[in-house]
């Protein structure tokens, strides 16, 4: 919108000659306008988020893993079972692995048990990413001091609702 108007304004203010130059001027702040568009319009709502984490919360293990691998399948990520406990899927996408730990994803409070036993399983696999999923509750400081220096992912709340609404979580920790 903001494109157009100074199209418009530019093409009133300046001679003729120079019209087709501010035109072309100001298309790039066109098509950042529409790329934010159709993500924002592509972005599943708060609303929307919150309830598919409240219905999370209720499932039980079968049925959120179920969830989890349909969201796996949309995104185009093999999922798998993993050769050691400490895991619940062993994830392949662009021919890279990463280790994944969801069976806490209902807990309040996240401490680093669940997180050490995710990087023995990375360590004793070879595989050198992994990822910790929960619903809700926050992870306490010293976890998430350990999951910075053992690569491991965190997809917490608001991470967790766009995956399983079949949306690629933002990569940050």
């Amino acid at each position: 919108m903001l494109a157009i108007a100074l199209s418009a304004l530019l093409a009133a203010l300046i001679p003729r000659e120079y019209v087709f130059f501010a035109i072309v001027g100001t298309l790039p702040l066109f098509i950042v306008g529409v790329v934010a568009l159709w993500r924002q319009l592509q972005t599943p709502s708060q609303e929307r988020r919150e309830a598919i984490l409240a219905e999370a919360g209720h499932m039980n293990w079968d049925s959120f893993a179920k969830r989890a691998n349909e969201s796996w399948r949309i995104l185009g990520i093999h999922a798998s079972q993993p050769e050691h406990a400490g895991a619940d899927w062993r994830i392949a996408q662009d021919g890279k692995y990463t280790l994944v730990y969801a069976r806490r994803w209902k807990a309040s409070v996240h401490g680093l048990e669940p997180l050490r036993q995710l990087a023995e399983a990375m360590e004793s696999t070879g595989i050198n990413q992994g990822l910790y999923i929960a619903a809700g509750g926050e992870l306490s400081p010293p976890a998430l001091r350990y999951a910075r220096e053992h690569n491991i992912q965190i997809w917490l709340g608001d991470s967790l609702s766009l995956f399983l609404l079949g949306k690629e979580p933002p990569s940050a920790s």
